[in-house]
Formats: structure tokens, sequence, C-alpha cells
């Protein structure tokens, strides 16, 4: 064969191969192309139907990009937006509250993974403001600068009106409880100078300084004193609770020692459990002594806790004390009873304001319900804790107190 013809031959196949190839190159550019396309019209068609706001804003803060959603929502078409900045747009220059929301656009630009999840108010185009919850994510180039931010948004405008009606209600609360407070405190005050009165002069007819009395006239006084007292009783109780809600309440510090204070307390009910057949169980711990305190507050603690214990102790039941250091800085008071417990539904009710757990027991003896509330309080103030621990109905109850010794 001529040398000519081999040449031509290997030259042919030569460019039949560079053709081919050339081919399949441009058969995989058109494939990438049009997977490129399915992909370009899969993602536009879920961004396009998604049920949120979806925009990309470039460094400068013009949008690149508004969603079907987001040009419905905020009032404006595609060609009205692209290009223009979020600010004065769809982002107010500051909120209601005064935040810089042009300086929050710049940062995003900067540090946009301090705005992952960000919330602020935005401009509808007819003028209306609403909330939207954000999700920001930054777009990078090649050289892996921030090129442009994906913002995804949803309508919160009613959640933050919620938490606004909820704030307002708080306050309002609030504000009821001050009026409250001061009312009680108020009315404590004007009642207990003329029950005071009552009581004297109840007293001085008792012991006959102004004339001879029958019988029947000493029983109607002592009447008149007893119910007195126990009125006068609750008043403070209600006064005192004012101040201390009121955050008025004033502790007078002195040191005393605790062990006597108990047993002196202990005393105050010893005639009751008598007469109603209760035993009665002291274990103070030898070591528990001074302590720096508001000796009056924590005695009257104790009455209300050794008081209750009476009144939910049936006949024939036992009331005990007993105290002991918990640690080398606290000491530990527990008043226990085996009476009538506490059943699980009324746990709430024991440190409640003006709550009562009723009772055949309790009914014999009415108060405020303000007792347990109260006496709390004064052991928080004292730096200590209060709680109680029951088995149930039936079952007895243990309520327990902590005071700093310092």
């Amino acid at each position: 064969m001529d040398k000519s013809l081999i040449v031509i031959l290997f030259s042919s196949i030569a460019v039949l191969a560079a053709l081919i190839k050339i081919f399949r190159i441009e058969r995989k550019r058109r494939d990438a192309e049009e997977a490129l396309k399915r992909s370009e019209s899969r993602y536009r068609e879920l961004v396009e139907n998604a049920n949120s706001i979806i925009l990309r804003m470039d460094v400068n803060g013009c949008i690149t990009f508004f969603n079907e959603f987001a040009q419905r929502y905020f009032g404006y078409k595609e060609s009205e937006i692209i290009g223009k900045n979020v600010i004065g747009t769809i982002v107010p220059s500051t909120d209601i509250s005064g935040r810089d929301l042009k300086f929050m656009i710049q940062d995003i630009m900067v540090h946009p993974d301090n705005y992952i999840n960000n919330e602020n108010e935005n401009l509808l185009r007819d003028g209306r403001w609403v909330w939207i919850a954000w999700t920001n994510k930054a777009i990078l180039d090649k050289d892996n600068s921030i090129k442009e931010v994906l913002s995804i948004g949803n309508d919160i405008t009613a959640l933050k009106q919620a938490e606004i009606e909820i704030l307002k209600a708080k306050e309002a609360v609030e504000s009821a409880s001050k009026t409250k407070s001061s009312f009680f405190a108020n009315m404590s005050h004007e009642l207990r100078t003329p029950l005071n009165s009552v009581i004297g002069f109840s007293e001085v007819l008792g012991d006959q300084l102004a004339g001879v009395l029958s019988q029947q006239q000493k029983e109607y006084l002592g009447y008149i004193g007893d119910n007195g007292r126990h009125l006068l009783a609750l008043i403070n109780d209600i006064l005192d609770f004012s101040k201390a809600e009121a955050g008025k309440m004033e502790l007078e510090l002195s040191e005393f020692n605790l062990k006597e204070l108990l047993e002196i307390s202990f005393g105050f009910i010893k005639e009751r459990a008598m007469t109603h057949g209760i035993g009665l169980s002291v274990e103070i711990h030898e070591d528990i002594g001074m302590v720096k305190a508001d000796q009056r507050k924590i005695k009257q603690v104790m009455l209300n806790l050794l008081s209750n214990a009476a009144k939910f102790t049936p006949d024939g039941g036992r009331i005990g004390v007993k105290a002991q250091k918990s640690a080398d800085s606290e000491v530990e008071v527990c008043v226990w009873d085996n009476g009538i417990g506490v059943d699980p539904k009324d746990a709430q009710k024991v440190f409640a304001e003006f709550e009562q757990i009723y009772s055949e027991l309790s009914r014999k003896s009415v108060g405020t319900g303000l007792g347990m509330p109260l006496s709390k309080k004064l052991i928080e103030l004292h730096g200590g804790k209060m709680w109680f621990e029951s088995e149930g109905k039936g079952r007895g109850s243990r309520f327990y107190f902590t005071l700093p010794l310092k």
C-alpha cells in the first residue's frame, strides 16, 4: 500500500477518534446542563411553593431573590423588589423599641453565624408592622468570602402579640397584688387599734374594776376577750404577710438559744395536748446552741407549726419536735405529727395563700390560710428554707425548716 494512503488512513482514524471524543464531551455537557436545569427547576418549584418567606440578599443588603410567597406576603412584585435594599422596603430603619435594624443587616453580612436564628420587626408594603422569625445562612464564593445571605422567614406576629398580652397581664397581676398588700396593711392597721380597745376594756370589766359582775356577765366577757384576741391574731397574720409580700418586713436580729426557744414554744400546746390525750415528744440535740435570727419571728413560725399539728391531730395522737445540726452552718427543725396527713391532691395548698385543707378537725378552728405561707416567707427571709413531707391522707405530716447558725 502506498505510504501516503497509510498516512491518510491513520489521519482519518485520529480525526474520527477526536470527533467521537468531542461528541462524548458534548453529550456529557448537555447531560450536565439538563441535569442542572432539572435541579434548578426542582429547586425553584420547591422554593416557590414553600409556605415560608425565602429571599437572598447581597453583601450590601440588596435583594437578589424573592420567592412567590414573599411577594404575596410583603405585597411586592419580583420586578419591584429585586435590586432594592431591604432597609426601607421590608425592613424599617429602626424597630418600635428603637433598635437599629440598618446596623443589624450590615452585621449579618459580616457575622452571619451570630444571626443563624433571629427575630425582628418587618414592614409590609401597606405599612403594617409584623414580626418574623428568620433563619439565615451565608452563601460563600470560591474564595470562601460571603457572597450572599439566604434568609428563610415565618410570621410570628400573633405569637409576639400573645407575649405582649401575657406581659401586660403579669404587670396587672403584680399591680393588683401590690394594691392588695397595701389595702390589707392599711385595713389591718385600722382594725387593730379599735380591737385592742375592745380587748383592753373587756379585761378591765372582767377584773371588775368598774363594778361587780354576775357569773353570766363574766362568761360573756370571756367570750368577748377570747374572740377579740383570736381576731387580733388573724389581723396580725394578714399585716405580717402583707409586709413580707411587699418586701417591707424587717428582721430584728439577735443572738439567742434556739434550744430554749423550741422548748418554750412546745409548752404552748401542752395544755391542749393533755386535754385531748395527745402524746408529746421532744428530741433536741444538745449541740444546738446560739443562733442569730429574729427571735419573735422564729417563735411565731414554731407556734404556727405546732398549732397546726395540734389542730390536725385527733385525740390520742402524737406530736413531736426534732432539731439537729444538718451541717456546720445550719440547723434543721422538724415538727411532726401522726394526724390526718396531706392528700397528694392537696399538696399545693399547703403553702398557698388563703388556702386551707378542710377536714372535720380543721372546721373547729377557722383561720386566714396565711399561717403556713407566712411561716415559709419568714424562714426564707432568714436565708433558710421550709418544706413538708407526708405519706398521704391519714398518715401524718412532717414540716421542716432550716436556719443558718450565723
